[in-house]
């Protein structure tokens, strides 16, 4: 009996890694050299990094303290490379982000920031390992929501985020 929610949970987990176009990976206790990962490597811009701590703020409760959660900052790039969002986190005004090793057990990573004119859509992802309940491994839980962001003058407001998966 328990094995179907967990083959229905997984079935969810290949469903959604098919899904996302761009994968985050996985923090280290140490930000990687630079040199390690696949190049070319592109580094956030300043509106990028706007947007990913405006989503931030508002759906993760960043802010002088970080969320509980481990940060994914580094992405795969299509044709090859890195894609790095190494903000200046407190110049944002918000605390640098955990890394794996501070938080194994819950991560986030919000994706690179799709523009149009004004207006700005990146996706929100939540993860959370399988715990083990009553000797029981529960399900992974994984969460994906697209959120749309506003530039108003040279400021980038939160908007709505829509709830795309959950497992």
């Amino acid at each position: 009996m328990a094995s179907k929610p967990i083959a229905f949970a997984l079935s969810m987990l290949v469903m959604v890694s098919a899904a996302i176009s761009t994968r985050a990976a996985e923090p280290d206790t140490t930000s990687k050299d630079v040199a390690s990962m696949p190049q070319p490597v592109e580094r956030a811009s300043a509106d990028d990094c706007a947007i990913i701590i405006e989503v931030g703020k508002n759906k993760m409760n960043w802010g002088a303290a970080p969320p509980n959660y481990a940060y994914y900052r580094e992405f795969d790039r299509d044709g090859g490379g890195t894609y790095l969002e190494d903000c200046s986190w407190r110049q944002f005004g918000v605390a640098e982000p955990l890394t794996r090793a501070q938080q194994p057990v819950k991560a986030f990573s919000i994706t690179r920031p799709r523009y149009t004119g004004a207006s700005a859509t990146v996706d929100l992802q939540i993860f959370i390992s399988g715990q083990i309940v009553d000797g029981k491994t529960t399900p992974p839980f994984i969460s994906v929501e697209i959120c749309d962001l506003q530039k108003h003058g040279d400021r980038w407001q939160f908007w709505k985020c829509q709830l795309r998966l959950i497992t």
